[in-house]
């Protein structure tokens, strides 16, 4: 028997919940002799504890799908562009070679982790409620334990035989997973907003026409998904909040819960979408990568510089010595006075000057084609 949402509404309004006018609903159905068996033990958060495990496992599970077809689609990009050399940024000033393959190595690792978390989050928060108005077993009684582990085998869910009524732990621990995996995703869009901007175009976004000017393409999709992540880390703080719950069984903490946790789940899953999409349409403008490294000239080698003249000199003087030629109108003459001994060819290498940054981007897009 199905009964619609739309017949519960005036019941739930009345009753704070709809399972008094489902449950009414239902015996309308049944055998009488069956009808008095329903709810036989239970209570309304029982089985809207129920009901929310089972959403948030579906949840997770559609989460998940998405984001490895996401990182399957990162670590094809990050093997194509292991060798593509870019400027890393800190604090949004230039500092030194990076590739781009690392750069999306690094968005796919903080989505990978956030995944991980969120996959651990999904089994500990799968766990049956039926323990009864007071948490105590007291319909139920000694059969309590037997019935709980028959209904957790049919839902596929843990039994446990102390009540989670009042104890929301794993609840926050999903709540801080979906926040943890939108912020990943606005991550992402953050770098692509940035690396897309004018002045920088390191990137072609797709999308995101302007009204007023017909030569603007907004990072509508990466700007979308950083809203989405700031919107989820104030729900997740909601979820936290909603887990001080007073007495054996608390309404207002639970109303709480129920009004920011569905939002939460909603806004990682579009911030999560958003980025996919954006994934799609990006297109690296490699020459722009490099012209913006050059641009830097040998100040983006300053600390490979420092630790190799470091090995003919104390440290101090070396640093010094970089310091002062990179104030002269040629730093590479500089240095070759300061230091002859110096192989400055291979310090100014941009491949080299990479470090691991091109392994990091071939050991990501490795383990996404296993």
């Amino acid at each position: 028997m199905r009964v619609a949402p739309a017949d519960l509404a005036e019941g739930a309004a009345r009753d704070g919940v709809p399972i008094p006018a489902l449950l009414a609903a239902l015996r309308k159905g049944l055998e009488p002799e069956l009808a008095e068996w329903l709810h036989w033990g239970a209570t309304s958060q029982d089985m809207i504890d129920t009901a929310l495990v089972l959403c948030l496992r579906d949840c997770a599970d559609a989460m998940l799908a998405e984001v490895s077809t996401l990182l399957d689609s990162l670590g094809a990009l990050a093997g194509a562009e292991a060798d593509t050399v870019q400027l890393a940024r800190t604090r949004t000033q230039g500092a030194m070679p990076t590739t781009f393959g690392a750069t999306l190595a690094a968005w796919g690792h903080g989505l990978d982790d956030a995944a991980k978390a969120l996959a651990a989050a999904r089994e500990a928060v799968a766990v049956l409620s039926l323990h009864g108005a007071a948490g105590t077993d007291a319909a139920l009684g000694a059969d309590a334990p037997a019935v709980r582990a028959a209904m957790a085998r049919v839902l596929d869910l843990r039994a446990d035989d102390a009540p989670w009524h009042t104890r929301r732990g794993a609840v926050a621990q999903f709540a801080a997973a979906m926040a943890t995996l939108a912020a990943a995703a606005g991550r992402i869009g953050g770098d692509m907003a940035f690396l897309a901007a004018t002045g920088i175009g390191e990137v072609t976004l797709a999308g995101g026409g302007s009204s007023a000017m017909p030569h603007k393409v907004n990072p509508v999709r990466a700007e979308a998904a950083q809203s989405l992540a700031r919107l989820a880390a104030h729900l997740q703080a909601a979820v936290t909040e909603a887990s001080i719950h007073t007495t054996n069984r608390d309404g207002v903490a639970w109303g709480l819960e129920w009004l920011s946790l569905r939002q939460l789940c909603g806004a990682a899953g579009a911030a999560v979408s958003a980025i996919a999409q954006a994934v799609d349409g990006l297109r690296p403008n490699r020459e722009a990568m490099r012209a913006n490294l050059d641009a830097l000239g040998p100040a983006a080698y300053s600390e490979r510089l420092a630790y190799m003249l470091a090995r003919h000199m104390p440290r101090g003087d070396a640093r010094c010595a970089v310091t002062e030629a990179l104030a002269t109108d040629d730093p590479v003459a500089a240095l070759r006075r300061a230091c002859p001994e110096a192989n400055l060819e291979d310090a100014l290498d941009p491949l080299a000057a990479a470090g691991s940054a091109p392994a990091q981007a071939r050991a990501f897009a490795t383990t996404r084609r296993r």
